[in-house]
């Protein structure tokens, strides 16, 4: 296997010599990793066999929860690439619609040369998130998924962006929020976003819960609104604990 180190020091298992002769029109490193996650185990689960919990598997496997309680509701991303194969999946067994933004021409053109990156019934939309929250006309949505600009200014819009779209027991989950050490603090790595973080767990008006492992190492957080119609629930002091 490959040492190759991404820019977030994660060691990819897929990240080798490819073996394979990728299609005349593909991508070669979208075909990859296409072909290392996209072999999903049996059953009703979206759990890849290779990944399981690790790099985004989290993400597919907290999202197969929602999706199966929340009958309707659709699915946002900001930033593809692995994590689109995993909401592409979900959609599919769901009969949901993935909406998808970069702001990266080339990201979005590498993955569409791979059949199964994105479904037809998608809309996949290439430019900033603000525009694709100005342009685009959304359904309510179940899940969303942020890993876009890691700049705090930027991770706070996109989540104040996305917040009024969620439906009330939907989820959004953001990627790079538990920095491991100082030296992810760069703006190449995980940046300032996680103060975001820090602020939301602050708030009286969402719950909020951050997996450490998993996520190429870097934290997902888990975002949901506070109930409405459970007054007592969202009294300050249990969401304090300090009762």
């Amino acid at each position: 296997m490959s040492t190759k180190k991404h820019f977030n020091g994660c060691v990819c298992p897929y990240c080798k010599p490819i073996t394979f002769k990728p299609g005349p029109n593909e991508h070669p490193g979208c075909a990859e990793t296409k072909r290392y996650i996209a072999e999903w185990e049996p059953g009703s689960l979206t759990v890849s066999r290779r990944l399981l919990w690790g790099r985004f598997g989290l993400l597919g496997i907290m999202g197969d929860y929602i999706l199966r309680y929340l009958t309707s509701g659709n699915i946002a991303e900001i930033g593809v690439g692995e994590s689109s194969l995993f909401l592409t999946e979900l959609a599919r067994r769901h009969k949901r619609r993935v909406y998808h933004c970069d702001i990266s021409p080339g990201e979005i053109v590498n993955c569409q040369s791979v059949e199964g990156f994105f479904d037809p019934g998608n809309v996949v939309f290439t430019g900033t998130s603000d525009d694709f929250f100005k342009e685009v006309k959304f359904t309510p949505l179940a899940l969303g998924f942020i890993d876009g600009d890691h700049n705090y200014d930027f991770v706070k819009r996109d989540f104040d962006n996305m917040l009024p779209l969620m439906l009330d027991e939907g989820l959004i989950f953001i990627h790079d929020m538990y920095p491991p050490t100082e030296e992810y603090l760069s703006e190449h790595r995980c940046g300032d976003g996680y103060r975001l973080r820090q602020q939301l767990e602050r708030r009286g008006d969402v719950d909020v819960f951050t997996f450490p492992f998993g996520a190429m190492g870097v934290g997902l957080t888990m975002v949901r609104k506070i109930p409405k119609d459970l007054p007592y629930y969202r009294k300050s002091g249990r969401l304090r604990g300090d009762m």
